[in-house]
């Protein structure tokens, strides 16, 4: 048994899908396991040894063509 769906029904199944999906994709999200490990309270980062420590970094050269003026 067939219908056509009016314009109401229509959009709020399309919103029910839309819901179901982000659920989905937050359900897989949250299940999937991670290889990332959290540092230590021991190993921490000094800012003061890495600016110290820093050696043949990149250059780069920034043209400032914010006052250009034209004739």
């Amino acid at each position: 048994m067939s219908r056509l769906l009016n314009k109401g029904e229509a959009q709020m199944r399309k919103a029910a899908i839309a819901a179901a999906m982000i659920a989905v994709g937050f359900g897989v999200w949250v299940a999937s396991s991670s290889n990332a490990r959290a540092p230590s309270l021991s190993q921490r980062v000094d800012p003061h040894q890495m600016m110290m420590n820093a050696s043949a970094m990149p250059v780069t050269e920034f043209v400032d063509y914010s006052f250009v003026f034209v004739h």
